[in-house]
């Protein structure tokens, strides 16, 4: 895997103001989201300082256009995953499985996400932010309600349910994107993070 190589983001196709944001994901990857600059952006992708503002207003709304954009992508590969499964235990192995898969397949943006969230929290967006992590927290907890209402996980608040699945995976990717060459990739431990995130939620008169 190229990790000092400028990636090319798997968004939409390229125009004016995707180039900008193909140009701060290069150079986040390469230098960190801090390093992200108007000037930076204007050299990389050749667009003009007025073209930058036009579109973002600022560096701060470059950077949260770009945080949004991939956290839309990674939401549909993982509700597309979880729409397909099977059952509560299908479902909780079904978002484990793709959140690892979506974060190994693009670790550039993974690791943009985690870098960029606090800048966004901070930023002219905030309310936007807190307002897609409800709603996508709700999204998971109307999946759990029936699930918990059969039996079939145990009966604690669904919106606890979210935390108890992904916490542990979202700490293992965080940690991996963090020294990639230190620790195996994620999928290395997909069936141990999936049976844990299983063990968390199932109901205790099911079997492991």
């Amino acid at each position: 895997m190229a990790r000092n190589t400028p990636p090319q983001p798997s968004l939409e196709p390229s125009d004016r103001r995707q180039d900008i944001l193909n140009a701060a994901l290069a150079c986040a990857t390469v230098h960190g989201v801090e390093a992200i600059s108007i000037e930076g952006l204007r050299e990389h992708c050749n667009a003009s300082v007025g073209s930058i503002y036009h579109h973002f207003g600022s560096k701060e709304g470059v950077v949260a256009a770009l945080f949004f954009a991939i956290l839309a992508d990674q939401s549909r590969s993982m509700q597309a995953h979880l729409d397909a499964s099977q059952g509560a235990e299908g479902g909780v192995r079904a978002l484990v499985s793709s959140y690892l898969e979506w974060v190994e397949s693009q670790p550039h943006n993974a690791r943009f996400l985690f870098q960029a969230r606090s800048p966004v929290a901070a930023g002219p967006r905030a309310a936007e932010l807190a307002l897609a992590a409800q709603q996508r927290n709700q999204t998971l907890v109307a999946w759990f309600e029936p699930h918990r209402q059969t039996g079939a996980v145990r009966a604690l608040p669904c919106a606890l349910m979210p935390s108890l699945v992904m916490g542990p995976v979202q700490s293992y990717c965080r940690a991996w994107l963090s020294a990639p060459d230190a620790l195996p990739p994620p999928s290395t431990y997909r069936t141990e993070l999936a049976n844990a995130a299983w063990r968390a939620v199932r109901a205790s008169n099911r079997a492991p």
